[in-house]
């Protein structure tokens, strides 16, 4: 029976060759749209979900509370103090453990040859590698030891634990036993020994450490401990982390007066800091808790995924639904004619099931071999390490679900309709399709997958026009042409020869020292106090660099003088939000004013106008810029960005950068490069948006188009009776697009209030943001329309071309 029924079913979609290829393409769309989001939801939802016992391990955060204006700050870190004297002073914690990340390069001594050199500084938040640790860490998170002792390994100062693949890095290809007692440098001058090795693990984390140095050290090492100060309780660092693990039936609830009691104990009054426990399952979707390591997936966004696929697919199924009725005409007289020879209504079903199996499996096959060539052109999108396993029981399983869903939604319905067909009514050649309530319900399906796609154009164009509002807007300071340096840590001393060098080549017009650029990914904040009427303590950021850093990027001065030359901090330039959170009215109220910084105070030399120091989720925070000692970056400013005056330019720099570091890769970035990073996230929403609006678009023309041929095939006397009245061509093609042209229209007031809904929700994560306007959604409205009339033209003049007397002798 069964390989009747697909035989008969090979037969017929061979015989139907266009509508099986539209159809094949649609539900492949479908399909593959299904499976690539899949595995890009499934590999995100996997981070971290491998540990054993990881529902009761726990990330200590907190919330900072600034007493001036009450506004809470959410802190993926908690000063350095508070780990162990967690653990001395509150019970109930299985185990603690702290670390910190550090960025350093690697030296690997070489016998009397040069150490070999590896630059492990950290380009981004997520290949963070090197951490101080406490042992509990591997209490917490287990590993498998390949060589040392965990219980003693990371007990003594200077030593160190690697995993395996670091291990091959520095020490190629010696057995892990015999890689324990090398030594490896950090900081130009910190060694530490090799005490033990560990399996890396091969599943998604967002903890990719590597080396993993003995906390000890801190205190061992006078330069360490002058970077990292264990006492500090009013001040928080983000490489400062911690994590802990509840027993088990613990919640965090029973914690919160623990905390609470801690905190009045020892943080000062003027520190308002909560303690709080943030679940691992959590570290990966949860921005609000900042930190040096972890890639941030937005959690919604995967949600808007897994619901893009399930539209997608939908109109997949209408589409196939649509135009599997379009046929209906067809194969009315082979239903009668089977069911005159005996066949039953349930043979019939599983007869076009069948055929609606074998397309969906097709789609399915032809899906897996697309996939591959998605994800790598997608590939700066996508994170990294998604891949798909065709033959991981899970992914089979997800194909095999796929797989019955599809068919089920996308031939359920037309085997049914074609079923019911009375044989009596379609041997006499009289029309045996589906009453007018049935035919309600293929335009209502029209109208879905216009109304899906309607909301995908309008959250195009609204995507497009806030990135594009993001790219234009006014940052209050200039980057173009920007090229900024950044030496080895512990070489500082140098920058300011390399400074000296570079200012005087004639492809440089300006130069600045820095520790923070404007807006950049590194942001530093602290504590001020103004001392007026009332004693007012602001949270502000900061930013540092030489006399020439105003004047380099081009900032609006509104009152008093920029910064002069110093060899320390001395006075103060603020922003506008930091006079009017003083409040002042005029920025020239703020001049001379005196502020307490880190126990000194500094006078107000001048104002700046609001200038951007995050992206533009964020509200421009009151700032203040300084004079500094030392420097990190050297930020030059190019005459020429492309041309071979720029590549001359740049030769040159490289080569002061050997004179100057001769043992360090030349590296370099610009700064608009780097300000982009902060919309990456909006660049792959809209390229999502995109993808999904072309993929919508196209199966629900393709559903319009069965319904196009539908119509015509039902009105093919109707119009010949017109032409022989005298209608003309024109009118025809008009009449027959009218109902297709109501439906988009229907479609439009579905869509509209949805689409506002949808993308006002999305607007509100920013503090800057672009209007949602009116003609956002005419503009929308007219291209569906377009699109609409596009897709029905060939079908409508091709009706309205037919030769009356052929229509009226057949029909």
């Amino acid at each position: 029976m069964l390989r009747n029924y697909l035989k008969i079913a090979y037969r017929n979609l061979t015989k139907h060759k266009a509508s099986t290829l539209i159809n094949l393409s649609g539900l492949t769309l479908g399909v593959t749209a299904c499976l690539v989001i899949y595995v890009i939801t499934s590999f995100e939802l996997g981070f971290d979900t491998f540990h054993p016992d990881g529902e009761r391990i726990y990330r200590m955060v907190g919330t900072f509370t600034n007493p001036t204006t009450g506004e809470k700050s959410p802190m993926g870190f908690v000063p350095n103090a508070v780990p162990k004297a967690v653990r001395e002073e509150i019970s109930g914690f299985e185990t603690v453990a702290a670390f910190h990340n550090i960025e350093s390069e690697v030296l690997i001594p070489n016998g009397r040859e040069k150490p070999k050199q590896f630059d492990q500084r950290k380009h981004g938040v997520d290949n963070a590698e090197i951490i101080i640790v406490e042992p509990q860490y591997f209490d917490i998170f287990k590993y498998q030891w390949l060589a040392g002792n965990p219980q003693t390994a990371l007990r003594e100062p200077f030593k160190m634990v690697l995993s395996e693949k670091k291990a091959r890095t520095y020490f190629g290809d010696l057995p892990p036993d015999q890689v324990l007692g090398k030594e490896v440098i950090y900081w130009d001058s910190i060694r530490v020994s090799v005490a033990g090795v560990v399996k890396d693990w091969d599943q998604s984390t967002d903890l990719t450490f590597t080396d993993f140095i003995s906390f000890p050290t801190i205190r061992a090492s006078a330069q360490m401990k002058r970077s990292i100060n264990l006492d500090e309780w009013n001040d928080i660092w983000s490489a400062s982390q911690a994590f802990v693990k509840l027993p088990e039936g613990a919640t965090t609830a029973q914690f919160a007066p623990a905390f609470r009691q801690f905190a009045q104990r020892h943080f000062p009054k003027n520190f308002n800091f909560e303690l709080d426990l943030q679940p691992l399952s959590d570290l990966h979707f949860n921005a609000d808790y900042g930190d040096n390591y972890a890639r941030k997936a937005h959690l919604p966004t995967l949600y808007g995924l897994m619901g893009v696929a399930v539209f997608i697919l939908l109109i997949a199924a209408i589409n196939f639904i649509n135009l599997s009725t379009a046929q209906s005409v067809e194969r009315a007289k082979e239903v009668g004619i089977r069911k005159v020879l005996g066949s039953s209504r349930r043979s019939l079903i599983g007869q076009f099931m069948s055929e609606t199996f074998i397309l969906t499996a097709l789609a399915v096959v032809t899906s897996l071999l697309l996939v591959k060539p998605i994800l790598t052109s997608f590939q700066s999108f996508i994170p990294a390490g998604v891949d798909i396993n065709p033959t991981a029981p899970r992914v089979l399983v997800f194909l095999g679900a796929l797989t019955i869903l599809t068919m089920i939604m996308a031939g359920l319905y037309p085997s049914l309709a074609l079923s019911s067909y009375r044989p009596v009514i379609t041997l006499k050649g009289q029309n045996a399709l589906l009453g007018n309530q049935k035919g309600r319900l293929r335009q209502g399906l029209i109208v879905f997958q216009f109304t899906v796609s309607l909301v995908f154009i309008i959250g195009t164009i609204i995507v497009g026009r806030q990135l594009n509002f993001m790219r234009n807007k006014d940052l209050g300071f200039r980057s173009d042409a920007v090229l900024v340096l950044s030496p080895p840590k512990g070489a500082g001393n140098k920058l300011s020869v390399l400074y000296d060098k570079v200012r005087q080549l004639s492809g440089v017009q300006k130069a600045t020292l820095q520790v923070l650029e404007p807006m950049g990914i590194s942001y530093g904040l602290d504590k001020v106090t103004y001392k007026g009427k009332t004693v007012q303590t602001l949270e502000a950021a900061y930013k540092m660099g030489d006399e020439n850093y105003i004047p380099f990027y081009e900032m609006k001065l509104l009152a008093g003088r920029t910064l002069v030359k110093s060899d320390s901090s001395r006075e103060l330039v603020v922003n506008e939000s930091f006079v009017k959170a003083l409040g002042f009215k005029q920025p020239a109220e703020a001049l001379n004013k005196s502020l307490q910084w880190r126990d000194k105070l500094y006078p107000i030399v001048g104002v700046v106008a609001d200038f951007h120091q995050q992206s533009m989720h964020e509200k421009i925070a009151p700032t203040f810029i300084t004079t500094v000692p030392y420097a990190r970056d050297l930020a030059v400013k190019l005459s020429h960005v492309q041309g071979e005056q720029f590549y001359m330019t740049l030769g040159e720099i490289r080569q002061l950068w050997q004179e100057v570091y001769p043992d360090t890769k030349f590296e370099y970035s610009f700064m608009d490069d780097t300000l982009a990073q902060f919309y990456e996230k909006e660049q792959k929403t809209a390229r999502l948006v995109n993808t999904a609006t072309a993929i919508a678009i196209l199966i629900s023309c393709l559903g319009l188009f069965g319904l196009a041929t539908f119509t015509a095939q039902q009105r093919t006397k109707e119009i010949g009776v017109r032409k022989v009245l005298g209608a003309s061509v024109s009118s025809i093609i008009a009449l027959l697009s009218a109902d297709f042209i109501r439906l988009v229209f229907i479609a439009i007031l579905i869509a509209s209030p949805v689409a506002w809904w949808a993308t006002d929700k999305w607007l509100q994560d920013f503090a800057y943001k672009a209007d949602i306007t009116w003609w956002v959604f005419v503009l929308a409205g007219l291209l569906a329309m377009g699109i609409a009339l596009l897709t029905v033209s060939f079908q409508s003049v091709k009706a309205a071309l037919m030769d009356p007397a052929k229509s009226l002798r057949t029909e």
